[in-house]
């Protein structure tokens, strides 16, 4: 006589517990798991816009897609394997949807020689994009990249027009950059 002898396992989810795509990037993640007889995995929670959740066979899953525009956050899933053995197996799975960095404030302001003037440079994207600001600003005006804050009192003789460039970077795709016009009037 032939003889099998088979020993059944518990289910158990092996692959990470989160996963990050981008927006308007294709991406996929492969969900595994063990045990005998072989693993079905199932999703649970919402997906983005985008981004579908595939069983596989063999105890796999894969979560692939194109986040669409305006998706970006977290969002939490619950995913469960079973095989009849035991309990399911549930894991507390986040997909994480970033953004690129973009620029959204108007480009360009006017200040007046002698007076305080202050502009807010804002941003969008996910992660929170870091800003910065290259070109020649004139005397008494300064740009601070933790806040975003163009501002100060241009001095006399600084009248005219700066060309400068913000840069908007979050570490998902291009940097934004935007080219921007500094108008400093003044008196006759």
């Amino acid at each position: 006589q032939t003889f099998t002898l088979q020993v059944n396992d518990v289910p158990a989810i092996t692959s990470a517990n989160t996963a990050t795509f981008n927006v308007g990037s294709v991406s996929s993640f492969s969900i595994t798991s063990t045990g005998t007889p072989n693993v079905t995995i199932s999703e649970s929670g919402v997906l983005p816009s985008g981004v579908i959740f595939t069983p596989g066979s063999g105890g796999t899953a894969t979560l692939s897609g194109t986040p669409a525009a305006g998706t970006s956050g977290n969002y939490p899933l619950a995913l469960t394997a079973t095989n009849g053995v035991g309990s399911p197996a549930t894991q507390n799975f986040t997909l994480v949807i970033n953004q690129g960095a973009a620029i959204t404030s108007a480009n360009s302001t006017t200040f007046t020689v002698g007076a305080a003037g202050t502009f807010s440079v804002t941003d969008s994207g996910v992660p929170i994009p870091t800003l910065s600001e290259s070109g020649t600003l004139p005397g008494g005006v300064t740009f601070v990249s933790a806040t975003g804050i163009l501002s100060g009192t241009p001095t006399p003789g600084m009248g005219g027009s700066y060309p400068i460039t913000f840069t908007a970077t979050n570490g998902v795709g291009s940097p934004a950059t935007q080219n921007f016009t500094l108008i400093v009037d003044q008196a006759p």
